[in-house]
């Protein structure tokens, strides 16, 4: 059986560590805060991911348990996952102080054990943070030269909020960033006992897989901003459907993160697109590409702002359907739905949200700047114009029967063709309407389009 340790567990450190144990391996959580550990221990952790409470309440006492004991965790493992934040700092970068302090503890429970350990960091680093910085300092708080009784690898996760578990039970691959070829094998194994599919494993250094994590969501973002692209121009295009697009070119360039809808957003994409930028700046290497992303993710927010502000009029009321950077989390850090609902404020609208999950984060940021509905149903009776910001399941449960002149914007083009045709108005944007020859000369004025095809 594989005795883990799980240093960290918030949302992410937490569903790794259920994930372990229910597959069999003997797990030790380790959290700073005393709250954290006792809520797991009684089986009602405070935030957990779906899927993650189950998977606790079955292992809890046999196979899994919670200490604030970092020496006994370490003693009682041979393996140690590392899933401690990493903020970005005021450079741009990733700050590695809770990574540190975590090293630290584990280093000085080392000194008092004589067995091989493998330390495996899963929170995102900036590429040479292993090398440079944590390795020395692993082998500096432990006494131990890597290699030897020290293994590590860096072994980020592709993980979604709201989806963490199957990242860890299914993800697309493997990725571990090795320091020998021991310490990789016991990661390697540690995850072929949750996966289910024997995904593919990419073994490598430990700065080549820094690079491939930033690069991988820095690339995603790039997709999402390119879609976003052929969304604006469908809007404004008559005769254009986004979705049929972007179908296409996925016959060639893939489906994943490939519709045009809202500006990315959350705990990720958005710092890790500058974190690349920053690094690729201090290692001579030109930043265009991340910094251009970044910045046509920004200019798209103003995009989607300005057609909603030319729908609907100074002082009405407009719902906005969806507050979280995604549907299925509360988390709104970076969210396009928070910004929104604050710019269409400063812009004189009377604004009325609701979200299944996030509405009390929102009340925490724009307090009684905007009213807060209690469910979709309340929003929609309360707007003049409603704006679906997030494309949630619980949209399909609302009553969209009796909207008379309202309009309804749908960012997605998500609400099913039952409920379109009792909308009279309905607006879905990235698709530019009825094809009209004369609108389209209108928007490129003075005869451009000629001289553009000349």
């Amino acid at each position: 059986m594989e005795r883990v340790s799980v240093f960290g567990l918030g949302k992410v450190g937490l569903a790794l560590a259920a994930c372990l144990a229910d597959a069999g391996s003997q797990v030790i959580g380790v959290d700073a805060d005393a709250r954290v550990v006792d809520d797991i221990n009684q089986g009602q952790p405070a935030f957990a991911e779906p899927d993650a409470v189950e998977r606790v309440v079955r292992s809890l006492g046999s196979r899994l348990t919670a200490t604030c004991d970092a020496d006994k965790a370490v003693h009682d493992s041979d393996l140690t996952f590392v899933v401690v934040p990493t903020p970005s700092n005021t450079m741009g970068g990733f700050s590695l102080r809770y990574v540190r302090r975590a090293c630290e503890q584990i280093g000085s429970a080392l000194r008092y054990k004589g067995d091989y350990h493998v330390i495996a960091i899963v929170s995102t680093m900036l590429p040479g943070s292993s090398e440079y910085i944590i390795m020395p300092y692993l082998e500096q708080m432990s006494g131990r030269a890597i290699g030897d009784t020290l293994g590590y690898c860096y072994n980020p996760a592709f993980i979604a909020l709201g989806e963490v578990v199957k990242g860890f039970t299914n993800p697309d691959y493997v990725l571990i960033g090795e320091s020998d070829t021991n310490a990789g094998d016991r990661v390697q194994a540690a995850h072929e006992v949750i996966t289910h599919h024997h995904p593919p494993v990419a073994r490598m250094s430990p700065v080549e897989a820094e690079i491939t994590k930033i690069a991988s969501n820095s690339h995603d973002s790039m997709r999402v901003s390119f879609a976003n692209m052929l969304f604006s121009l469908c809007t404004d295009i008559p005769g254009t459907d986004v979705d049929r697009i972007t179908s296409a070119l996925a016959h060639r360039v893939g489906k994943r993160f490939f519709r045009g809808a809202v500006p990315y957003g959350g705990p990720c994409w958005p710092r890790d697109n500058i974190a690349l930028a920053v690094l690729m700046d201090a290692v001579g290497v030109s930043s265009t590409l991340p910094r251009a992303v970044d910045q046509v993710n920004a200019e798209h927010g103003k995009y989607v702002l300005r057609k909603i502000l030319e729908m609907t009029r100074r002082g009405g009321a407009v719902g906005l359907l969806g507050l979280a950077y995604k549907p299925g989390t509360p988390v709104v850090e970076r969210s396009f739905g928070i910004d929104l609902a604050g710019w269409l404020s400063a812009e004189g609208r009377h604004v009325i949200a609701w979200d299944p999950l996030a509405i009390p984060q929102t009340r925490a940021i724009l307090g009684d700047k905007i009213s807060y509905a209690v469910s979709g149903n309340d929003c929609i009776q309360r707007s003049e114009a409603i704006v679906i910001v997030n494309a949630m399941p619980e949209l399909e449960k609302c009553d969209w029967t009796a909207l008379g002149d309202r309009t309804v914007v749908d960012c997605w083009r998500c609400l099913s063709r039952e409920h379109i045709i009792k909308i009279r108005d309905y607006r879905p944007l990235g698709r530019g309407g009825a094809w009209n020859g004369e609108t389209l000369l209108n928007k490129i004025h003075m005869g451009r389009l000629h001289l553009l095809a000349d």
